[in-house]
């Protein structure tokens, strides 16, 4: 678009959001030619989001926020500038993949979780950025998730709003089906069932089911029909127990 950005430094590519008093960019450093890497301009003009976010910018401790550079003063302005990250939108890439590819899944769900394991380190309008659709991309290259944070102004989300988001990306992750193993079955249904989460809490629940669930999704690939029904009804059986309460209560 050839516009320029603190005092001429960076150029703009590409308006990803606009509306009034916020803009989110692509632009590239002119200047310092940091081999033309994109970067995410946040720029705020209204003094009541500027008012808002500017503390919580400069209470992001360094290295917590990947990809976070820093905030600094425009005309009138803030700008906060993030790494630019390409890629398909995860949920469009999860569509494309066969529902019975659970080693792909297994891989992104490991990759999606994480990236997200900042995310109880910093203010809660950088982690609803970051799930808002389409600001979480999948890149096949490095095969892994990445966050674009466009920081749009935002009254303080509450927790259950972002943990909504997030639930929609697990049932998109882990799909019905015949290979779906118990483990990530389970796992699932822990997750999305209960409350509100530390993301550090969902990662290490992951890390400690995601061999075993490997191991199983490798033996159900070899099991026959009658064998995949059988596990089926031994499943639900299984989980209405669990369900059922007690005589006690």
């Amino acid at each position: 678009m050839g516009i320029l950005l603190d005092n001429g430094k960076y150029q703009v590519l590409e308006n990803l959001y606009m509306e009034d008093g916020y803009t989110a960019s692509v632009c590239i450093d002119i200047e310092n030619r940091n081999d033309y890497k994109p970067l995410i301009f946040n720029t705020y003009s209204q003094p009541a989001h500027i008012s808002q976010l500017l503390p919580l910018f400069y209470g992001v401790s360094a290295g917590v926020c990947d990809g976070f550079h820093r905030v600094i003063p425009g005309n009138r302005c803030i700008m906060a500038f993030f790494d630019y990250h390409q890629g398909i939108p995860l949920m469009d890439h999860m569509k494309s993949l066969q529902k019975d590819d659970y080693p792909a899944r297994a891989q992104i769900a490991g990759s999606l979780f994480d990236a997200m394991l900042s995310f109880d380190m910093l203010p809660p309008i950088f982690a609803i950025s970051a799930l808002t659709l389409p600001n979480t991309v999948y890149n096949k290259k490095e095969k892994a998730v990445r966050f674009n944070f466009v920081i749009k102004p935002y009254p303080d989300p509450s927790e259950d709003e972002i943990w909504a988001l997030f639930k929609s990306y697990l049932e998109q992750v882990f799909v019905k089906s015949r290979y779906l193993p118990d483990a990530a079955s389970d796992f699932l249904q822990r997750t999305i069932s209960g409350d509100a989460m530390k993301f550090v809490a969902v990662c290490a629940a992951w890390r400690q089911i995601s061999a075993a669930a490997m191991e199983e999704y490798e033996k159900y690939k070899k099991e026959s029909i009658f064998g995949y029904i059988k596990r089926m009804i031994a499943r639900k059986v299984r989980r209405s127990r669990k369900a059922k309460p007690s005589d006690d209560e």
